[in-house]
């Protein structure tokens, strides 16, 4: 939980800044969107790893691309790393709404 935070937060300060000096006047409405739009792919990334992993994804990949077959562990693996992502995102998502609320 706490790596997450930290990536969301080092996102958000060096997003804020590169678009405090370049943008101006309009710097916090552009974080916003920006913070969404990095947000949202997040999730949509976390969403992803997270399913890779499940016995159908993998059986349709060991008949295509002669992977590796389905265990247990490797689907473990992915809902970690999936559910790091989610969460990550999900805090982008929550900090660029409190900023459109400023």
């Amino acid at each position: 939980m706490i790596r997450p935070a930290i990536a969301a937060g080092a996102i958000t300060c060096v997003d804020g800044l590169i678009l405090f000096f370049i943008s101006g006047a309009a710097w916090r409405q552009t974080l916003v969107l920006a913070l969404w739009l990095e947000g949202g792919l997040g999730l949509l990334a976390g969403a992803g790893i997270a399913l890779s992993s499940t016995p159908s994804i993998s059986k349709a990949g060991e008949m295509i691309f002669n992977s590796a077959p389905w265990s247990r562990e490797s689907e473990r693996n992915a809902e970690r790393v999936g559910l790091k992502w989610i969460l990550g995102s999900s805090l982008l998502v929550l900090i660029g709404l409190a900023v459109s609320m400023l």
